[in-house]
């Protein structure tokens, strides 16, 4: 590929003109995978923290699920559609640097926490910077890989949230055991609690990525470094966002929703399984924390990557709906692998069935944004994007965490039997989402027509 291929009509206008070369394009893939496991490792570092916080700021379970769950996916979604916006329009550089800035200083800030809600008010800038990139990055990574690529791109980018989780899981319980044992006393701050340490140093290598995003391209910037009106696609205004989804309700309603019920179990599972190994093993969570990490690191990419190319090799072989395949394939065996895994009676018997399900976890992190991008119209992508996350907060962010610890807190009324909780969770989520996927294969195909024919009923 040369640095002035042509594509299909069917790219937004700034990437029909003209792409950057091949080393452009991959050196911003790999700054965003980069920037991507480190948002997911600032996500989930919490996972590992919560009986250190516990103990130390007095909550229970429901209140540690709203802090890594709700509070997160409430601002998240809140912050979404307006960033989306801007996304659309401007400098997608400078957009996802800011976020990057924003929530490592904000997850570097929760170390400094001696009460709980001075976690929740930093939790609310790590949701609302981490808003920026799945939009932001989904949006640029469209614009710099023709369409025949971009699938494989996507995929590869979505490679970095299982590379996050599992690097995230693993440095926390390294940094977490180092500090138990070597506890860090700074001047005017005092002793600082292990988990205080661990966020600081969670949070603050990540500042290195936002000096790497300086060298992303941006495709809509002219030689002068600016986002002029003619390198900028056309403002679509918002009634034209909504008359689309409207028209195409039923795709949209089947796969977001779907979507959110899927990741319902997926973070419910990552938020609380660390704290089912270390209640029914007795392991420790810097051992839970390196277990995970490593298990993870290994199982997850080559998930997200190997049933990222499954659905393209069934859109190859003209199956039109090839990524809902996959969805539905997930979700009707997340369960068979979940199952054993939250009854078993022993670690050992225990950990083959966390490697699978922990593959299972991330399989659709490069599939979702890639349906998105399939039925959303080129100028609307990251606003349908920021929908698409925004309800993929709520529904599995927001209330998968929260429901364990409800369920573990006042229906069982035993910290022990968390497993159960986890086990309802990701039960009751994926009876609710395969048949959801079902139903969105029946108008996919129509959908994605429409977006790619798509023109403005108004000129702007």
């Amino acid at each position: 590929m040369t640095s002035t291929t042509t594509i299909k009509a069917t790219a937004t206008p700034c990437a029909a003109r003209m792409l950057p070369s091949r080393g452009q394009a991959n050196y911003a893939l790999g700054v965003l995978l980069l920037a991507y496991v480190f948002s997911i490792m600032d996500r989930q570092v919490l996972s590992l923290l919560v009986g250190p916080i516990q103990q130390s700021l007095h909550v229970n379970d429901t209140w540690m699920g709203m802090l890594h769950g709700f509070t997160f996916a409430a601002f998240y979604s809140l912050a979404g559609l307006p960033i989306a916006r801007l996304i659309d329009r401007g400098n997608r550089r400078t957009i996802i640097a800011t976020g990057i800035g924003l929530w490592c200083l904000a997850t570097a800030a929760s170390g400094l926490a001696t009460e709980f809600w001075h976690l929740l008010l930093a939790r609310v800038g790590v949701a609302v910077g981490e808003a920026v990139l799945l939009p932001g990055a989904v949006s640029l990574i469209s614009d710099l890989f023709v369409p025949q690529k971009r699938g494989r791109a996507l995929g590869v980018f979505g490679a970095g949230g299982p590379v996050g989780v599992g690097g995230g899981l693993l440095a926390t319980g390294l940094v977490l055991g180092y500090f138990s044992a070597h506890p860090l006393t700074l001047p005017l701050l005092g002793t600082l609690a292990p988990w205080q340490t661990t966020l600081m140093s969670i949070g603050l290598p990540g500042l290195f990525i936002l000096m790497l995003m300086f060298g992303v391209p941006e495709p809509r910037q002219n030689r002068a470094g600016r986002i002029t009106k003619a390198s900028a696609p056309p403002a679509v205004p918002m009634r034209e966002v909504l008359a689309f989804v409207r028209t195409n309700r039923r795709t949209f309603f089947t796969i977001i929703i779907g979507m959110g019920c899927y990741n319902a179990a997926v973070y419910g599972g990552g938020a609380w399984v660390p704290s089912y190994l270390v209640r029914a093993f007795g392991w420790s969570y810097a051992e839970a924390g390196t277990v995970m990490g490593l298990i993870m690191c290994v199982s997850s990419p080559l998930s997200v990557i190997g049933f990222s190319w499954l659905g393209d090799y069934w859109r190859r072989r003209g199956v039109a709906n090839g990524n809902l395949r996959v969805a539905i394939i997930a979700s009707i065996v997340l369960p068979l692998c979940a199952t054993p895994l939250l009854l078993a009676p022993s670690a050992p018997l225990a950990l083959p069935f966390l490697a699978l399900t922990a593959a299972l976890w991330v399989s659709l992190f490069g599939i979702g944004p890639a349906l998105i991008v399939e039925v959303a119209p080129a100028p609307m992508r990251g606003q349908f994007i920021a929908l698409y996350t925004g309800v993929l907060n709520l529904l599995g962010v927001g209330i998968g965490p929260v429901a364990v610890g409800a369920i573990t807190d006042y229906v069982l009324v035993d910290r022990a039997a968390i497993g159960y909780s986890l086990l309802i969770v990701t039960l009751i989520a994926c009876v609710l989402a395969c048949p959801l996927f079902l139903l969105a294969r029946h108008s996919f195909k129509q959908t994605a027509l429409l977006a790619r024919d798509w023109q403005p009923a108004t000129a702007t």
